[in-house]
């Protein structure tokens, strides 16, 4: 359940925004959500690290933010998640190596590859999970959003100074 938050002062905020151009907007909102989805990356990575989930450090080291490409006119979104399996190299050189599986066939793994990110994230049959992504966004909605509100105060600044 998350928490409500009021932000005072949103009406002259957004007056203030509209001056801008249309692209100074677009990296204007860009840098917005990409403050507020930080912090919670940082909370997050805090949070793994704090429950013991840090065996090889792949799994802190993979979590990151990717910018949505394919989202509505006046919408930016960042999401929020564990980089794995073919995503993993993202442009980069990734080891892979050939190993046997518990039946005994050869496949191909990749170096540093938290696959099981989501075994620990959601509650499976066998267990219940350890959120760390989701206890982020708990523990650091208020201060996400607060991040938000600071960057969009500097980048309206930012633009009447242009």
């Amino acid at each position: 359940m998350m928490g409500g938050s009021r932000v005072l002062g949103i009406g002259e905020l957004i007056r203030s925004f509209a001056t801008l151009a249309i692209d100074m907007k677009k990296t204007a909102a860009r840098r917005i959500a990409a403050a507020g989805a930080s912090m919670l990356r940082q909370e997050s990575r805090v949070i793994a690290q704090a429950l013991g989930l840090r065996k090889t450090g792949a799994l802190i080291k993979n979590i990151v933010i990717k910018r949505e490409r394919n989202v509505p006119p006046g919408t930016e979104q960042y999401n929020l998640g564990v980089r794995h399996g073919r995503d993993l190299g993202n442009g980069k050189k990734v080891t892979k190596y050939l190993a046997l599986n518990k039946s005994g066939r050869v496949v191909t793994r990749r170096q540093n590859d938290p696959f099981y990110w989501s075994f620990l994230e959601f509650t499976t049959k066998r267990r219940t999970g350890t959120p760390f992504i989701a206890k982020a966004l708990e523990n650091k909605s208020t201060e996400a959003i607060a991040a938000m509100e600071a960057q969009a105060l500097k980048e309206v600044e930012r633009a009447a100074s242009k």
